[in-house]
């Protein structure tokens, strides 16, 4: 009796805490729930929800429940099998041009689930510490996203500030103030190694000032030139950019210079 007693409180001690997968910070919550409550949580979710509820659990080793959901959910089976072997071929870098049609597919990109991805192309390896491997993916309808897997990295502080910035956006939406912040997406997928999804159609500052023809000009004309094609442009510029100052400056954000501010090309 006593056992059974102990049993529901702690299910309904478990049932206060929501499995939030959509939360900024749900890979840290995580800790919060039991394997129990997480498989309960499981079955009440979506696909895609399944997938974000599964790679939290996947980074913090929650055995039983990546195997659940493995078990249950063929497009998280497919996309577990697909990261593994893009492991494989980043960590290798034998060639300098990957062999991508080992990546099985369809399945669903981890850090953004609700895109199915039926191709891959455009492999190549970066010419940076570690060599991270760059790709791209397709979906079903031809929409493209570039993606890039490294080894080597805590991408956990990464996944940290990002989500922190997420939840600021959240509070400047509240408050109806016009800033925001542009984030890309990444998927932490073990200690040392894990999962970008870039901002699509972005360079970065410094091409603005290579690739200015006029020598004699100033290295802020041709960037210049771009933001007064259009008034929405100097606005959203205003708007973004201010968004990225004040999270740089609440973060404590260093190791910021020209390749890594980014525009918009649109």
């Amino acid at each position: 009796m006593t056992n059974n007693n102990q049993n529901d409180d702690n299910d309904n001690g478990e049932s206060l805490n929501i499995v939030n997968v959509h939360d900024p910070f749900f890979l840290w919550g995580l800790l919060e729930h039991s394997d129990r409550s997480l498989i309960r949580a499981y079955e009440t979710l979506p696909d895609d929800d399944r997938s974000r509820l599964y790679w939290s659990c996947h980074y913090h080793k929650r055995v039983n429940v990546c195997e659940y959901v493995l078990n249950n959910c063929e497009l998280v089976r497919t996309a577990h099998n697909a990261i593994k072997k893009l492991s494989e071929l980043a960590k290798a870098h034998k060639t300098k041009t990957p062999d991508l049609t080992e990546i099985p597919v369809p399945f669903m990109l981890p850090t953004s689930p609700d895109f199915i991805v039926n191709e891959l192309c455009d492999g190549s390896f970066i010419t940076s510490k570690g060599k991270p491997m760059k790709f791209t993916v397709i979906d079903q309808c031809g929409k493209r996203k570039t993606c890039i897997y490294k080894h080597g990295d805590e991408l956990l502080q990464d996944a940290l500030c990002l989500a922190a910035m997420k939840e600021m956006n959240t509070i400047f939406k509240e408050e109806y103030i016009n800033v925001e912040i542009v984030t890309y997406e990444v998927l932490p997928v073990d200690e040392t190694e894990g999962l970008i999804e870039c901002v699509e159609n972005v360079h970065p500052f410094l091409e603005f000032k290579n690739t200015d023809d006029d020598k004699n000009s100033k290295s802020s004309d041709a960037l210049k030139k771009f933001i007064e094609q259009s008034s929405d442009r100097k606005i959203n510029l205003y708007r973004t950019f201010l968004g990225f100052v004040i999270s740089g400056i609440v973060l404590k954000l260093a190791d910021r210079h020209g390749i890594s501010y980014f525009l918009f090309l649109k």
